[in-house]
C-alpha cells in the first residue's frame, strides 16, 4: 500500500538485523515459494452488517502491547500513507468502506456508509449515504460535511507532503485545489447533503476501484472545529472502538476504549482489550528476544518487524507457536535503473548479472521475511497471473556474470559505469553492498558506489539532480494501496511523474494509454490486463531487477489471541486481538 513511508516494509526486507546471523543460518532458512501462492483476497460484501464476527475464545479486558522499530510520524488521517499507520488507525478511524477478515481472506464491507458506493451511469461520480447514529468519541454526530472536510485536507500537500495523491488526479478540480486552509472549502470535486447524510465525489474520469479507495483514512470524519492543522496528527478525534489516551509523537501511543463507538453499525471491528499500547523506536533484536522469552508484560506483546535472526532458531523450532506468518501486499525489486541514462541492452545485462542470492544471504533475509518474486505485483492481486521469465532474466538466483559480460561486449558497453548511493552506517547494508559490487564487477561493469547515512539516503535518491543512474527514486518496492493494478502501475510508471518521482523515469506514452484504458474497465476484468502490463514493464522496458515478495511475520507472547494477518495490509488485524 502505499508510498515511500510504507515501502520501508519492502525496501527494508533485506536488512533485518542481519549482522547477528551466519551464512549457514540464512541458507538453512532461505525463502520458500509458499508466499507466492496465496489466493486473491479482495472480494466485496456490500450487505455486511455489524456487529463484526468474534474470534473463537475472545473475551474483553486486559492490555495488548505492540513494540516496533518504526515510528508513527504520518498519523494524520487525511494524509497518512503507511501500512503501520493504516493498521493502527483502523482502531480509531472509521471510513466509508473498510476491509474485514473473513477467515484468512480480506473482504471489503461498508463501514460509515450504508453500502460500497453508488456509481452514476456515466461512471463520473460515486455517492455514499452515512449510517444513522454514528458518533465521535465525544458523542457528537458524524456528518457528511466532516467526511468532505477530511478529504479536502488531503489536498494540503504543501503543508502535509507525502500523502496519497489519487484524489488530486481523479477528483474534479483536484489539479488546482490546495485544500481548505489555502483554497477554502468550496471544491467542485465533492458535494454533500447533511440532512440526507449523503456525500458525492465528482470525477474527471472513471475510477472503477473507488470503493477500495474509500477505505483510506482520508475518508473518515474530521470536524472542522477540531482541526488543529499540523498538530492534528498528535491528537486526532476517534470514530472507532478506541480513542487516544496519550500520544508522545515518535515514542508511544496509548489507546483506551471509546464508549461512543457502536458495534451494531460496524461490521469489521471488535473491542476486546481495555487498552492498546504502542511503543515506537524499539531495538529490533532486544524486542524479539524479550517477546520470545514470554515473561511478564511481554506475554501480552507482539512485534510486526518480522523474525530477527537473533531468535531464528526458536522461531523454527521450540517456539514456532509464537510466530504467525501470512501474505503481504508488498513486493521488492533492486537495482532501479534510470531508463534515460542506461541503455536497454545494458539494463538487460544488469538483470542477468544481479546476484540476488548473494545479496539475500549477506543481508540475512529468511523465509519469514521474503518469498521468491519476479513480478511487480504480488500474487493475491485479484485476477493477476504470476508469469515466468527465462532463468537469468528475472533477477532470481545467483546471477550469470559470464552471460552478462557477453551481452555488454556485444552492445559495445563493456565497462559501463553504474553509480548509486548505498547506506554505509549499518552492517547489513555494507555486507549487501559488497555482494552487489562483487557480482556486477565480475560481469564487466564499472561500479561507483557512494556511501551515505541512513538519514540521508532517501533524500539523495529522490533528488531529481542526483548524479547516479542506479537505485534512484523514492522506493525499491511497493505495497499496493488497494488490491487493484491502478494503485500499483500508474503511481510508479506514468510519464507525468517528476524526475526520480517514480521508478526508472519511464516515459512511455503507449504505456500511459494502456494503463488508463485498463483502469476504466470493469474491476472484475482488470486483473489479466494488469498482468500484461506487469510483464511488459519487467521484460520489455526493464527499469528494475525484480527480486522478492514480502512476507508478513509477527512474533507474539503466548497471552495474545486473535492474530490473523490481513493480506491487504501485511499487518495483523488489530481489531480482532484479545488477551487470553
Amino acid at each position: 500500500m502505499r508510498s515511500a513511508t510504507a515501502v520501508t516494509i519492502a525496501t527494508g526486507m533485506l536488512a533485518l538485523a542481519a549482522c547477528s546471523t551466519s551464512t549457514s543460518d540464512s541458507e538453512e532458512a532461505g525463502p520458500s515459494d509458499d508466499g507466492a501462492t496465496v489466493p486473491a483476497s479482495a472480494g466485496f460484501q456490500p450487505e455486511a452488517k455489524g456487529p463484526a464476527p468474534q474470534p473463537a475464545g475472545a473475551k474483553p479486558g486486559g492490555k495488548i502491547i505492540l513494540n516496533t522499530k518504526g515510528t508513527l510520524d504520518t498519523s494524520d488521517p487525511s494524509t497518512q500513507y503507511s501500512n503501520d499507520a493504516q493498521a493502527i488507525l483502523r482502531l480509531t478511524t472509521r471510513t466509508l468502506t473498510q476491509f474485514k477478515m473473513d477467515g484468512k481472506d480480506s473482504v471489503l464491507v461498508p463501514d460509515l456508509a450504508t453500502d460500497l458506493g453508488r456509481k452514476s451511469p456515466d461512471g463520473l461520480s460515486w455517492t455514499y449515504t452515512l449510517k444513522k447514529g454514528l458518533k465521535y468519541e465525544d458523542g457528537t454526530p458524524i456528518k457528511a460535511r466532516d467526511i468532505a472536510y477530511s478529504v479536502k485536507r488531503s489536498f494540503a500537500t504543501e503543508e502535509m507532503p507525502g500523502g496519497p495523491t489519487f484524489q488530486i488526479e481523479y477528483l474534479k478540480g483536484g489539479d488546482s485545489y490546495k485544500g481548505p486552509w489555502k483554497s477554502g472549502e468550496k471544491f467542485e470535486g465533492i458535494s454533500y447533503d447533511d440532512a440526507k447524510g449523503t456525500i458525492t465525489f465528482n470525477l474527471v474520469r472513471k475510477m472503477e476501484s473507488f470503493p477500495y479507495f474509500a477505505s483510506l483514512t482520508m475518508f473518515g470524519g474530521i470536524p472542522k472545529a477540531k482541526d488543529t492543522k499540523l498538530d492534528y496528527r498528535k491528537r486526532w478525534v476517534s470514530t472507532g472502538p478506541y480513542k487516544i489516551k496519550t500520544h508522545k509523537l515518535g515514542s508511544q501511543l496509548v489507546l483506551d476504549r471509546n464508549e461512543h463507538w457502536n458495534p451494531k453499525t460496524d461490521p469489521s471491528r471488535n473491542q476486546f482489550p481495555d487498552t492498546f499500547e504502542f511503543n515506537f523506536g524499539r531495538d529490533e533484536s532486544a524486542t524479539a528476544k524479550a517477546i520470545m522469552a514470554d515473561k511478564g508484560p511481554e506475554q501480552f506483546a507482539l512485534s510486526w518487524e518480522g523474525v530477527s535472526p537473533t531468535v531464528l532458531r526458536d522461531a523454527l523450532g521450540p517456539k514456532k507457536n509464537q510466530v504467525v506468518t501470512g501474505p503481504n501486499p508488498c513486493t521488492s525489486w533492486e537495482g532501479t535503473m534510470d531508463t534515460t541514462r542506461i541503455p536497454l541492452a545494458v539494463r538487460r545485462a544488469v538483470v542477468m548479472a544481479w546476484p540476488t542470492n548473494a545479496i539475500r544471504i549477506a543481508s540475512g533475509a529468511t523465509q519469514f521475511n521474503v518469498a521468491p518474486g519476479g513480478t511487480l505485483a504480488v500474487p493475491q492481486l485479484p485476477g493477476f497471473t504470476r508469469y515466468s521469465l527465462p532463468e537469468g532474466q528475472n533477477g532470481q538466483g545467483a546471477g550469470n556474470p559470464e552471460k552478462a559480460r557477453a551481452m555488454l561486449k556485444k552492445a559495445g558497453k563493456l565497462g559501463f559505469e553504474l553509480s548509486y548511493y548505498y547506506v554505509n552506517d549499518t552492517p547489513e547494508s555494507i555486507k549487501a553492498q559488497a555482494a552487489k559490487k562483487q557480482g556486477l564487477e565480475k560481469a564487466g561493469f564499472k561500479l561507483k558506489p557512494i556511501g551515505v547515512s541512513s538519514d540521508d539516503h532517501r533524500a539523495k535518491r529522490n533528488n531529481p539532480d542526483a548524479p547516479t543512474n542506479l537505485g534512484n527514486g523514492f522506493t525499491n518496492g511497493w505495497c499496493y494501496d488497494w488490491p487493484s493494478g491502478d494503485s500499483i502501475y500508474p503511481p510508479l510508471f506514468k510519464s507525468s511523474l517528476p524526475r526520480n518521482g517514480g521508478v526508472g523515469n519511464v516515459k512511455n506514452k503507449k504505456l500511459d494509454v494502456e494503463m488508463r484504458r485498463i483502469s476504466e474497465m470493469p474491476l472484475a476484468k482488470q486483473g489479466p490486463e494488469w498482468t500484461k502490463i506487469d510483464k511488459k514493464i519487467v521484460s520489455e522496458i526493464v527499469p528494475v531487477v525484480p527480486t522478492w515478495y514480502s512476507r508478513a511475520s509477527v512474533i507474539h507472547g503466548t497471552k495474545v489471541g486473535g492474530l490473523v494477518i490481513d493480506p491487504n495490509q501485511g499487518r495483523p488485524n488489530l481489531t480482532d486481538l484479545y488477551v487470553k
